[in-house]
């Protein structure tokens, strides 16, 4: 894909953005949908498992999700350069670094899971259900984040459809696998469990095959593997991780401590929580397509030097997430019901649930400048801003955590939550003076 510098279009943003969106909206499909197959087998233990066991694997994959995020930038600036040296060590650093993070993470399961589920405080049918579901999706870890860097890479190309053919066929193969391994196979949560870890199998596999079609984009001299290992680059690319990776870690204690409180309210209300999550993580995927458009085309303004394309994808990336705020608007003004309801056929779920659809609507409003401005930052390598901001609203949430839900229970819960999210996207507006965009600007 070929753009121009001169200005950006809406037409050339939308032309990279929108299949980044469809491809990023069906990710948290993969948890909605074994959520929502969980909550139709009449038992809130099993969604209350599942919803559990959803959060420890974001969580872990969350924390490294840098590998997909900082590919982008670097991949993306590497493109606007020209430089083929570059455009192939922007893809194997980071697999040298998810290859070890993996085998990692395998290795410390025996003890992260039992911390986790004393952390959670479950109950006994809970959390047998959950560690039938972990135990299975652990040996995933190495596909997922292979995963993770190639389509980082891929994205930073601009290689839009082998992207969303990656993205959308192994969220649709997981949907497929789980629902006949529960219903027509009988497997339970273990079904779930497999439907899921065998999909992410074959995203790897669709991956590495992406990486043959496009082989001509890289190289593989011997000048460039020994500068795979370089320090000062691989100190440049950690720092860039670090900054995201702190990022990650205030995002997973925002959220384990929602669900921790939430969960001292009961397994109902626990399981109603975990309802409004999903369907707010399908919004925040959608969010983030647009984030991913911005992170490309500003990684390719600081490739390229031009701060007119920088300014016009932050002002076309705003307009585009305005759009979507009042979509997502109307479908929960008219379908809020529906999306409940498609979740689970639990009763007393469900009319918890509906209770606190109103958190539903006043997300989006406060998150989406915050979550595409992420974008911004992270395709120009300015994330220590990004940290800088997590930092803060991760101490904001903790003492509307501690303060709010002593007063007004669950509803100080969802205020505290959306009201974070608010604090980014003022935080993240008012970092925009201090970024030092191009050091060669050629305006």
């Amino acid at each position: 894909m070929t753009i121009t510098t001169q200005r950006l279009s809406y037409k050339e943003f939308l032309v990279l953005t929108v299949p980044f969106m469809i491809s990023t909206a069906t990710q948290p499909l993969l948890g909605a949908v074994n959520t929502a197959i969980m909550g139709h087998l009449s038992d809130a233990a099993y969604i209350a498992a599942v919803a559990l066991g959803v959060i420890l694997f974001n969580s872990m994959y969350w924390l490294f999700g840098f590998l997909r995020v900082a590919t982008t930038g670097f991949s993306a600036q590497a493109l606007g350069k020209g430089d083929r040296e570059a455009v192939s060590l922007a893809l194997y650093r980071p697999a040298l670094l998810a290859a070890g993070i993996s085998l990692l993470c395998i290795v410390l399961y025996s003890v992260l899971f039992p911390a986790y589920a004393t952390f959670m405080k479950a109950e006994g049918r809970v959390l047998l259900f959950l560690q039938q579901y972990c135990d299975i999706l652990i040996w995933g870890a190495p596909f997922v984040l292979g995963n993770y860097v190639i389509l980082g890479w891929l994205m930073g190309q601009m290689l839009v459809r082998l992207t969303l053919w990656m993205q959308i066929s192994m969220n649709v193969l997981n949907m497929i696998l789980s629902f006949t391994f529960v219903f027509y196979g009988g497997w339970g949560v273990a079904g779930v469990a497999w439907g899921t870890l065998l999909a992410q199998v074959y995203g790897f596999a669709v991956g590495l095959i992406a990486l043959v079609c496009v082989k001509g984009r890289l190289t593989q001299s011997k000048a460039v593997m020994h500068q795979v290992v370089q320090s000062r680059a691989l100190l440049r690319i950690m720092k860039v991780n670090g900054d995201l990776m702190i990022r990650t870690v205030c995002l997973l204690v925002i959220n384990n401590l929602f669900a921790n409180t939430g969960s001292t309210m009961g397994t109902t209300m626990l399981a109603a929580n975990a309802v409004l999550l999903e369907i707010i993580f399908i919004m925040a995927y959608c969010f983030d397509g647009i984030a991913n458009g911005v992170s490309v085309f500003s990684g390719r303004a600081k490739g390229e030097g031009s701060v007119r394309l920088w300014k016009d994808t932050i002002r076309i990336g705003l307009g585009c997430a305005g759009v979507m705020v009042l979509l997502w608007e109307g479908v929960l003004a008219v379908g809020g019901h529906a999306c409940i309801a498609a979740m689970t056929n639990v009763a007393a779920v469900k009319a918890v649930a509906m209770e606190y659809r109103w958190a539903l609507q006043v997300y989006p409003i406060c998150a989406a400048v915050g979550l595409v401005l992420y974008g911004m930052y992270t395709g120009c390598g300015e994330t220590e801003w990004v940290r800088n901001m997590m930092l803060v609203a991760v101490g904001v949430f903790a003492i509307g955590d501690w303060q709010l839900t002593q007063y007004w229970g669950n509803t100080g819960l969802w205020v505290t939550y959306v009201g974070t999210y608010l604090l980014e996207s003022v935080l993240l507006v008012i970092f925009l003076r201090y970024v030092h965009m191009l050091p060669r600007p050629k305006e």
